[in-house]
């Protein structure tokens, strides 16, 4: 089976009305139907914290443990972190969710961010969109 890491504005864009909101949402369900595994990385709940922190404790927390029912959990490791480092990408961030998909042995990384991902090999990199269309390719075959 598929295994698909999203990113963290994967999952800001399924809780809040951003400009990807219904692609990123549909992702999340398509993964929630079982035709892929869905992986996110440690990381990206604190980032959700963080982000949401206007928000009520309750709701965050709420939210928090919605999406933990979701995804397999990567870790983030000292090799990650080196290999991140070493790599000296623009975004920081960016670079560990990339490590923590590798070492997960992620098939695609959804971003609604892919221009901080240009010229990577190893993992294809998707929009929620461009990857919706590919489920829906392969569903047709």
């Amino acid at each position: 089976m598929k295994k698909v890491f999203l990113d963290t504005n994967i999952l800001i864009d399924t809780l809040e009305e951003r400009r990807f909101s219904e692609s990123s949402k549909a992702v999340v369900c398509k993964g929630k139907e079982g035709n892929f595994v869905m992986y996110v990385s440690l990381l990206s709940f604190v980032n959700i914290a963080y982000i949401r922190r206007k928000h009520s404790v309750d709701e965050i927390y709420n939210d928090l443990t919605y999406l933990r029912g979701l995804f397999s959990v990567v870790p983030i490791d000292a090799e990650q972190l080196d290999t991140a480092l070493s790599m000296r990408m623009k975004d920081f961030e960016d670079n560990i969710q990339l490590q923590c998909a590798k070492a997960a042995g992620c098939d695609v990384f959804v971003t609604n961010n892919t221009g901080d991902f240009v010229g990577l090999q190893g993992i294809d990199i998707m929009t929620s969109e461009d990857f919706l269309l590919e489920l829906c390719a392969e569903e047709l075959e």
